[in-house]
């Protein structure tokens, strides 16, 4: 599925959205997490944070570049969970 299609899903609030972007993005937001993490289980869970952030901020947003918007919460997830863990 396109990314306009995707972000028209989340505009519409149609919860098909979060599937499409998990099947579409799971793995790329997946290795930005692990790239800062090195650790599966927080990987995992940045990447589930992120789909249900971008389901509360995409609205006022509309993002022009999806994967960009889905990676800067994936980072931003992975990197508040370092601080957390070591800071």
């Amino acid at each position: 599925m396109k990314d306009a299609r995707i972000i028209e899903l989340f505009w519409q609030r149609d919860e098909t959205a979060l599937t499409e972007v998990e099947n579409k993005y799971a793995n790329y937001c997946f290795a930005i997490a692990w790239k800062i993490l090195m650790n599966r289980e927080d990987s995992e869970e940045c990447v589930n944070d992120t789909w249900l952030a971008a389901w509360n901020t995409i609205l006022p947003k509309r993002p022009s570049i999806l994967p960009s918007f889905l990676g800067r919460i994936t980072r931003n997830f992975a990197i508040d969970t370092l601080r957390k863990k070591y800071g």
